[in-house]
């Protein structure tokens, strides 16, 4: 289905919200379409390492050129962060960008470029935008899988026009939880390896999906019951937590510090713990003590 479908509810949004839409819907489908002509391409992807296993691709550039040039023509007042563009200008630029105006864009043009590169499915095109610093609306395309999902501020969330929930598990042994693991996962490996013993032993199951825009967005739609992950950056997430709110679930920082699921998530923060409203606060306390356990906090 088009990654148009869901435009029929944009006669219920105010209109600076349902004229955005409408531009990083079609932003969202160009630049999959970009992404699906190179998949595949071998050499031509022409890989390039940020870090020790952090890639990008020339698909990554193009797809990035197209959403925020698309973004730029349409609202040249909005301010618009991209992982490529701005990446490596770190949290306090990005976050300062995002106060400069009311509305900024965070653009992922390609969130899965390991997958990509490798020819697997799971990768995104992921468009989050923030009003006053706080996620308003999400668009995620998944070209190769051919979804789109949507969500916002007075926007109900969709999967190719048709709604989603989180789900109803309120037990943790019948959850499935997904999470995610750091480009710089060495130095902080037992930190890592016990939140996922405990969610392992607590939970029905657990699964890495290798996109946290994607995860977020299953989540949304109740195939998945939990998701945790930190190092993230605002690019990952910003679509992602808005789908999921408007989804009916929460999303939330995590730690040691925050064992009761209190503290609202924050694109800029790097930690997100998102699940339905019953969940939740059973795993912000599971993995507080796996953290405190990991660093010596439990005696």
């Amino acid at each position: 289905m088009s990654a148009s479908a869901p435009t029929e509810a944009l006669p219920a949004l105010p209109l600076a919200l349902a004229s955005r839409l409408k531009v990083a819907l079609r932003a969202a489908e160009s630049a999959g379409a970009i992404l699906m002509r190179h998949l595949g391409g071998g050499d031509a992807l022409q890989v390039e390492h940020k870090g020790a296993v952090d890639l990008v691709t020339v698909a990554d550039r193009e797809a990035e050129a197209c959403v925020l040039g698309e973004l730029a023509l349409a609202f040249p007042e909005d301010g618009r962060i991209g992982e490529e563009t701005d990446g490596a200008g770190g949290r306090a630029a990005w976050q300062a960008t995002a106060r400069r105006t009311t509305y900024c864009w965070l653009v992922d043009p390609l969130d899965g470029t390991t997958h990509f590169a490798h020819g697997h499915l799971q990768f995104c095109v992921s468009i989050g935008l923030l009003r006053d610093g706080v996620p308003c609306l999400g668009v995620v395309h998944a070209p190769a899988r051919r979804e789109t999902f949507v969500g916002g501020v007075g926007l109900p969330s969709t999967c190719n026009g048709a709604p989603i929930h989180v789900s109803a598990v309120d037990q943790l042994s019948g959850a499935l939880v997904a999470t995610g693991f750091p480009y710089d996962r060495r130095p902080r490996i037992d930190t890592l390896l016990s939140r996922l013993r405990v969610v392992l032993l607590s939970c029905q199951g657990v699964r890495r999906g290798g996109s946290a825009a994607l995860d977020l967005c299953e989540l949304a739609a109740g195939r998945l019951d939990a998701y945790y992950e930190d190092s993230l950056q605002p690019w990952d997430v910003a679509a992602g937590i808005a789908i999921v709110e408007a989804a009916g679930g929460a999303v939330r920082g995590f730690g040691a510090a925050q064992p009761a699921w209190q503290v609202p998530a924050d694109p800029f923060a790097g930690a997100v713990l998102a699940s339905n409203l019953r969940l939740g606060p059973q795993m912000a306390t599971l993995l507080a003590g796996a953290e405190r356990s990991a660093t010596g906090g439990d005696s």
